[in-house]
């Protein structure tokens, strides 16, 4: 897995957070132009890229081809100059960071000049018992670059963004640790799923697309309005979710190692569940499954209302520590969710964009709940109940 190891640092160490991602977009673009046929760019900076579809020598390729969209987002969470006193510099958030796990990080200020600072806040030795006992409040926290008042003011500005500094870090059996993969690493299994597909005919064409401002905006305006630009006829999203570790307390939540998650629930259209957990079983993928019973909270909740209604899914690489600079994933789970999108593109036919689309998925589904229920056969040798195919 050197190769996807290697393309997923670069991503997690280029620096870009909502509303900043410049870095990002043209990190995205280089990649893009390897393995898509068209790069386009929303007025907002999400970037599409398009490959036609490849039907069959045996088929023919209608004057339509329906449209496949799966999306990552490229922004990370960071930090906002909000002020300079006596040379230290004041911030806030963008996005939403854990104010327990900023102190003593190491970030860079992106002013004029990108300068490396760390965070640092006053010692315990002058807080009182009490105080010593509290988290530290962003107010309370200041980044030093070691210059004097006059010098950064000359090179910093009040809304000059901050990152993290943090190279990724490779732990034992193909764990590795960095910051942005929240993102990134759904990015990175996007960019895995298009180089699968060099090869592969399918039907229908990708919309591979990197989005903005998923961190920052609780109406994910780059999710959104790059799906209504492209109208297509299915949408997957692709984010992390929260994996087992120490102190969650969650047996139901998804084991790193394992597979992507599949989600299930009121943000993800039932056809496109289906769809995307037959392909994983045919192709023998490791998989599990999320439930939901409302917000998602990724980009899959606008995207499904974006024009007249898409039918979208939800891909999801467990991921621990989420929100921090120590993100920790599975490299296997990012290459089992490259090849459960191949093994989704290869299925999907004609006959799949007319069964998702309003009436006719509506009547498939009331015929399907009027069905009269499988007969039960019990065995009597272990008294289990089979169903009869």
């Amino acid at each position: 897995m050197s190769g996807l190891s290697e393309l997923l640092t670069k991503f997690s160490q280029t620096h870009g957070t909502s509303g900043y991602e410049d870095n990002v977009r043209a990190l995205v673009v280089r990649e893009f132009k390897k393995l898509v046929d068209e790069i386009e760019i929303t007025p907002l900076g999400s970037v599409i890229g398009i490959r036609r579809a490849r039907p069959s020598p045996k088929s023919s390729r209608r004057a339509e081809t329906s449209r496949l969209l799966v999306e990552a987002h490229m922004d990370e969470i960071g930090l906002l100059v909000t002020g300079i006193e006596d040379g230290f510099v004041r911030f806030d958030e963008i996005g939403h960071f854990d104010p327990r796990v900023l102190p003593s990080q190491n970030v860079l200020v992106h002013g004029r000049k990108t300068l490396p600072g760390v965070i640092g806040s006053r010692p315990p030795h002058v807080l009182s018992a009490a105080d010593r006992k509290k988290s530290l409040a962003l107010r309370e926290l200041f980044i030093d670059v070691g210059m004097s008042d006059a010098r950064v003011r000359e090179l910093v500005r009040v809304g000059d963004f901050i990152t993290i500094d943090r190279n990724v870090i490779a732990l034992q059996n193909d764990f590795v640790a960095g910051k942005a993969f929240d993102d990134r690493s759904s990015l990175v299994a996007l960019l895995e799923f298009l180089r699968l597909v060099q090869r592969v005919n399918h039907a229908w064409d990708v919309y591979a697309v990197a989005n903005v401002n998923e961190e920052d905006s609780a109406t994910y305006v780059g999710a959104l309005t790059s799906t209504f630009r492209i109208r297509p006829h299915m949408a997957i999203c692709l984010d992390v979710t929260h994996a087992q570790q120490p102190g969650l307390h969650d047996d139901a939540a998804p084991t790193t190692g394992a597979g992507p998650c599949i989600a299930r629930g009121a943000n993800v259209h039932p056809r496109v569940f289906e769809k995307l957990r037959a392909a994983a079983a045919r192709a023998t993928l490791p998989h599990q499954i999320t439930v939901y019973g409302g917000d998602t909270e990724t980009n899959a909740w606008l995207m499904q209302v974006a024009g007249e209604g898409v039918p979208t899914g939800l891909v999801e690489i467990p991921l621990r520590y989420m929100h921090t600079s120590v993100e920790t994933i599975h490299l296997a789970d990012v290459t089992h969710t490259a090849e459960l999108l191949g093994a989704l593109l290869q299925t999907l036919t004609a006959d799949d964009a007319k069964d998702l689309q309003g009436e006719r998925f509506v009547r498939a589904e009331s015929k399907r709940a009027r069905a009269k229920p499988k007969r039960v056969v019990r065995t009597p040798a272990r008294g289990k109940k089979l169903k009869r195919k």
